[in-house]
């Protein structure tokens, strides 16, 4: 750990540990074999505050600051990938409001956060990274906006109550605004059957003829790119500690197993081809635990993070399948069995190569910054 966590960050990080353990691990295989979360566990996370944790004190959350909310994605990722990715989308999206939005938006919809969850929409069926591709519009007739359009690929879609949608207001423009599932002309579509992540809620919805006042339109007109890139630089630091949770739930599993495991009279533990699995899961944990709180840190201290960001979520999503595939191989066919828990790892870390940003995208943008540092 590169942080040194305050008294009440500690004592957040230990309530979240004890909760995971208790609430989320045992439920671990369940989530993924019945693609979703069991309603008495979802009921417990919003009655412990897990919503809040970013909310300011004014508007009833808990009010922590990045360096915590990745410790907390953290610590339940390593028992549930699925759960920390749901808080993960939630948070990035509560996160723009909290930047962007207007006074009175705030004061609206901030107080909701705390129970409801948030989701941000900004991919489309004909396209993803590439933004000024897409067709959703919003168009300006009297003292209102007339939002129309589809947005797919949303992170707790459904689950979700709440969105900030990236809409088109001229032809190489795209302003951010806020929809509410309450609202005329909004509708839930399809739910993604994804094979990896399946406890996180991937959907659609459709906006037809929402009617909003500038009040809902957060930062100005043309501001969506920038508030869209705020909120993937946002999300990778919390991808990195999902990536390094991935890894500690793999290192858990191997370790138990491989010290349970005997070859004629000895735990395979004491084997060296074990240890170098067990060395290699350890050492991709640490890094990208290194990277996210760093990143985290930056964000903290009010510094550039999206480098590192960045690099969190690139180098973390690698390490984290690499990890998961030493983790089966190390316990063989027991590994390779849905009936054990290394399988679904294996498939939820192939996610994080593309959410939030395909892995290619993330090798652009780091290299394009680390040329930008030399000039």
């Amino acid at each position: 750990m590169s942080v040194v966590l305050k008294e009440h960050q500690q004592m957040l990080h230990q309530m979240v540990v004890d909760f995971s353990r208790k609430e989320i691990k045992p439920l671990d295989m369940v989530i993924d074999k019945q693609k979703g979360y069991p309603k008495t566990l979802w009921d417990k996370i919003v009655e412990t505050g897990f919503l809040g944790l970013i909310v300011p004190k004014e508007f009833g959350g808990a009010d922590f600051d990045p360096v915590a909310e990745a410790q907390t994605i953290f610590d339940v990722a390593s028992n549930s990938a699925s759960v920390a990715f749901t808080l993960e989308g939630h948070y990035k999206t509560v996160d723009q409001l909290k930047k962007y939005g207007k006074a009175s938006l705030k004061e609206k919809y901030l107080p909701e956060a705390n129970k409801r969850i948030f989701g941000f929409g900004s991919t489309e069926p004909q396209g993803g990274s590439n933004v000024m591709g897409h067709t959703a519009s919003a168009v300006k007739e009297g003292d209102y906006w007339i939002l129309n359009g589809n947005k797919t690929m949303i992170t707790n879609g459904g689950l979700a109550e709440v969105y900030l949608v990236l809409l088109k207001t001229a032809e190489n423009e795209l302003t951010c605004f806020l929809v509410d599932k309450d609202m005329p002309g909004f509708k839930y579509g399809k739910q993604e059957d994804f094979f990896g992540m399946r406890g996180t809620p991937v959907g659609e919805i459709f906006l037809e003829n929402v009617k909003v006042t500038d009040e809902y339109m957060l930062g100005k007109i043309g501001e969506g790119v920038m508030i869209g890139d705020s909120a993937h630089y946002d999300a990778r630091i919390n991808m990195g500690a999902i990536a390094a949770g991935i890894c500690q739930h793999a290192l858990d599993i191997v370790l138990d197993y491989a010290t349970e495991r005997k070859a004629i009279d000895k735990p395979i533990i004491d084997l060296f081809s074990i240890q170098n699995k067990i060395t290699e899961i350890a050492i991709a944990k640490e890094n990208t635990q290194l990277l996210y709180e760093e990143a985290a840190k930056l964000k903290s201290q009010g510094k550039p993070y999206d480098k590192v960001s960045t690099m969190a979520k690139s180098y973390g999503s690698r390490a984290a399948f690499t990890s998961c595939d030493h983790a089966l191989q190390v316990l063989g066919g027991y590994g390779y069995s849905n009936e054990y828990p290394v399988e679904h790892l294996l498939r939820d870390a192939r996610a994080l190569q593309i959410a939030e940003g395909s892995l290619e995208k993330m090798v652009i943008e780091i290299a394009k910054s680390v040329q930008m540092e030399r000039v």
